[in-house]
Parts: C-alpha cells; structure tokens; sequence
C-alpha cells in the first residue's frame, strides 16, 4: 500500500542500515519506507501507541506541546520512540508486527526513552527503559524479558552509628536513563543520563555483567560536567569512546580558573568490569583533545551529535550552529560542511520541552551520508565531506 507525503507532517526519519538510499519515516501515526528524492511511501505498519501531542507527564511542561518522535533502525527493526514521552513501539519490517513498550512517568519531560539494540548470542535484543533508573533487555522476536527482577530501595528500620536511616536496596540506583551508545561488538552500552541535583552523568556498562547484575554493576565517568545530560557522544572502537566537554570555567574560582584548560574531546577506554557491584569505582579519561567544533552556548554547554567514520579513522560533529565537521582523532578538522547543521536543541532552561524539527540533517554512519526531509520533495542526501571536496 502506497501514499503519497507531498502534503503530509513527516515527523521523524532514519536510513534502512541494510539498504542505501532508503529510509524508514513517521507521519501520521504509521511507520513508512521512501527512497531518496520521492514523496510517495509505502506503508509498513501502524504504529497507534505513539502520540503525537503531550500530556500531563513529567511536570506538565509538554501538555499540548508536539512530541519529537524519534526511530531506532537496527535490521528489520525499527523502534518508534516519544522522546520524552512515555510509548515506544517495536515493528519487524519483514512482517509488519507491531509491539508496544512503556516506561514509567518520572521525570519523563526531561529524559529520552533510552533505547538500544544488542546482537547477542545469535539474538537480537531490545534495551528499551522501562522506569526512571531501570533499564530491561527484550528478545526482539519473542517480546520475552530477559532481566525481570525485583527492585527496590526501603527503610529498615535501623540507624547506623551516626543515627542515620540505613535502608535496604535490591537492584536499585539513583540515576535517571537518557539517550544509550551500544559498543560496535555489542559487548557494552553508555547511557548519557543525570542525578540530582540535576547534573549530568554517563555511565558505563558491561552487557553480560548487566544480564545478571543490571544497574548496580555499572560505573561512572569520572568528569565533571554541569546540567547537559544527552551530550555529544560516540564509541570509536568496542572498548573505546569519546565524549564532548563543556566549559566550566565560569563555575571555577579566580584560583582554578587561573590555571585551567578547556580540552573539548574526552577519550576513554573500557577496561574489564567486575560482573558485581564496585560502588567505588570511576572510569576516568585516557587523554583528551584539544579542539573547538562544538560551538558553546551562554552556559559553556555543548549540544549536538557526534559519529565515528571507520573508514577514514575520523570523527563526524554534527552542531546546529557550525555546520557539519570531519575531524581527525587529534581534533584537526579536514572537512567542513557549513550548511549541513542539526534543528535546534532544546535550550538550557527548557530541556526536553523544545521539539527538534526533522527538518535538520542527521548523519547515517553505514551509508556516510547526510540526509534530511524536504516538505515537497522527499528525502534530500549529502555525502560526507573529504578533505578534498
């Protein structure tokens, strides 16, 4: 079944990784294919959990707001997500089944459903968030969960020797999920959430410690950063990733900010996780990178995205005032693309409520091409810059 999307809200796009030049769309409430250059779509699946206005939620700030809708295409998957919402549905593009999933209303207006695909044993698993702190793993196919578990955080009714509550905890951090970076072999994921009192914080995970120990197994990133979970993040390699910093230097006193260096790349390296808990244990950075593509806004805050290109060993910045950039893993910048910028984050001061237009381009890594929709004329792409172009 076709339709045809000249006049059409299209609200959220992602490439077919398996095919180039073909692409997975969202508009009025179904999951769509088109190809390059083309408005008219075939029709794959409705998607009738997805809402496209919000509601009460979190703390109401997106009552009667557009919801950004976003799609997460692994294979014959492709999971339709509100942002900051509260439904996601998960559709085999082969069969057209539809499945829904969803998370539990805290905080919800400010952090993304957390979602991820896992290759494992042969599987295809879904890492979709089902509360704030608590993250579950699905076999894509069978929809069974594979990490059901018993969570909590209770009084005991002891005091410790300060006269302090001491409570008990089965499964349970204090850490709110945000948007997830699974690791190439599958083998670890981030995810780029936040504590109180907000800060952000990403954390590390090993995906077979997390099978049989979730949350607490995981560790911090040892860098202070500030209110800007969701920052521009990638995995170079299976071990490997880097993380874009903000600028802190207005949080320093006349002292530390006499001697301090603004280094915007962080570089870390997984080491070996413990398959149980280590509450003391912080990943701190291999080195960093001195460099400036991310333009900073009033708060010393970076916004954006960020990918790794295999093939010419660099890093692909996405910004939404600087254009596109390819940069060495250095920091030097051999290609530019000065119109090809992301729509606009939301601000500091309204985190979560802002919807992104799909009008910005967006970057798909297995095809190394730009892409965006064009009300009128369907899919626009652009190839990645070299230094020679």
């Amino acid at each position: 079944m076709g339709k045809d999307l000249s006049g059409r809200r299209v609200r959220a796009i992602a490439p077919d990784d398996r095919v180039a030049h073909s692409y997975f769309l969202f508009a009025d409430g179904q999951l769509l294919r088109a190809g390059t250059g083309s408005t008219h779509a075939e029709v794959i699946a409705e998607a009738a959990d997805i809402g496209e206005v919000g509601h009460s939620t979190g703390d109401g700030r997106l009552k009667g707001k557009e919801l950004e809708i976003r799609l997460y295409v692994h294979g014959p998957w492709v999971c339709v997500t509100e942002r900051f919402g509260l439904n996601a549905t998960l559709i085999n593009t082969t069969t057209g089944r539809a499945r829904g999933f969803c998370r539990a209303d805290y905080h919800s207006d400010v952090s993304s459903y957390s979602i991820g695909f896992l290759d494992w044993d042969g599987r295809t698993l879904l890492l979709a968030q089902t509360q704030w702190n608590r993250l579950d793993v699905f076999d894509a196919e069978t929809g069974e969960n594979l990490t059901e578990r018993e969570v909590f955080i209770r009084d005991s009714g002891r005091l410790n020797e300060q006269g302090h509550k001491v409570y008990d905890r089965r499964n349970y951090i204090d850490y709110f999920h945000s948007l997830l970076h699974v690791s190439p072999d599958s083998r670890h994921f981030l995810s780029n959430g936040w504590v109180w009192s907000p800060v952000d914080m990403v954390r590390v995970f090993s995906t077979e410690a997390f099978l049989t120990g979730y949350e607490p197994t995981s560790i911090p990133v040892g860098t202070a950063f500030g209110y800007n979970w969701d920052r521009p993040c990638a995995f170079i390699d299976d071990r490997t990733f880097v993380l874009a910093l903000d600028d802190s230097v207005d949080a320093l006193d006349e002292d530390e900010a006499a001697s301090y260096e603004y280094r915007q790349l962080a570089f870390f390296e997984i080491p070996q996780l413990p398959l149980a808990s280590d509450a003391n244990r912080w990943l701190e950075p291999s080195f960093f990178v001195d460099c400036d593509v991310f333009p900073r806004n009033q708060y010393g805050e970076v916004k954006g995205e960020l990918h790794y290109d295999p093939e010419s060993a660099c890093l692909v910045a996405l910004t939404d005032g600087n254009g596109s950039l390819v940069l060495s893993l250095n920091g030097r910048v051999v290609a530019h693309a000065p119109d090809v910028s992301l729509a606009s984050p939301p601000s500091h001061t309204d985190f979560g409520s802002s919807y992104s237009e799909p009008l910005g381009w967006s970057y798909a890594p297995k095809h190394r091409t730009f892409y965006r929709w064009l009300d009128g004329a369907g899919i626009e792409e652009r190839a990645l810059p070299t230094a020679s172009s």
